[in-house]
């Protein structure tokens, strides 16, 4: 994705953010609504899709709602599709490589081109090795039966629940930090 359009999806997705935590003061009163229709389930599952309307992944509803097997099992999905998906990539950039070396050899490129385009490359396949070693790491680990806090002693439960509303406070601030630091190198 080109730089602006890097840059026009952060600007979109921080205005939504502002919006949703300091909604703009109305000036008239909104007109009541008898019986507010709710989508059904089709249009749900369509704005769903879509990264601007779709509601953004709660750690802490994550964990209360799901088992740890399905939370194994969508990990492990997340991750071998995001693999399989630089994988592909990976191996388009190795063919381009050689189409580029194939340039240099020919004179019509200079070697320093070759040479830039092959860290990025080496990069890529780094990260590759990083995907596939962290989905091996997933699907090797043992995972009991039914949810987190059926596995925490019941004097423990406060203390667990204060520790994940840290550690989704953590992921949420870990992406924003991204995604900022990421706006800021583009620039």
């Amino acid at each position: 994705m080109a730089k602006r359009q890097w840059r026009t999806r952060l600007a979109d997705t921080l205005i939504r953010w502002g919006a949703a935590l300091k909604p703009a003061p109305a000036l008239v009163p909104p007109p009541t609504v008898l019986a507010p229709q709710l989508p059904d389930a089709r249009q749900q599952a369509a704005i769903s899709q879509l990264p601007g309307l779709r509601a953004p992944l709660s750690i802490e509803e994550a964990v209360r709602e799901r088992d740890l097997t399905v939370l194994k099992r969508e990990a492990s999905d997340a991750l071998a599709a995001l693999a399989a998906a630089h994988a592909v990539v990976t191996s388009a950039r190795l063919a381009q490589l050689h189409n580029l070396r194939q340039a240099v050899e020919r004179g019509e490129l200079e070697e320093q081109e070759m040479v830039d385009f092959a860290g990025d490359y080496q990069a890529w396949q780094n990260d590759q090795v990083r995907l596939f070693d962290a989905l091996a790491l997933v699907l090797g680990m043992a995972v009991p039966e039914g949810g987190a806090f059926e596995q925490i002693d019941e004097d423990l439960l406060e203390s667990a629940e204060a520790h994940l509303t840290a550690l989704g406070a953590e992921y949420q601030r870990r992406l924003l930090s991204e995604q900022f630091e990421n706006g800021q190198k583009e620039g």
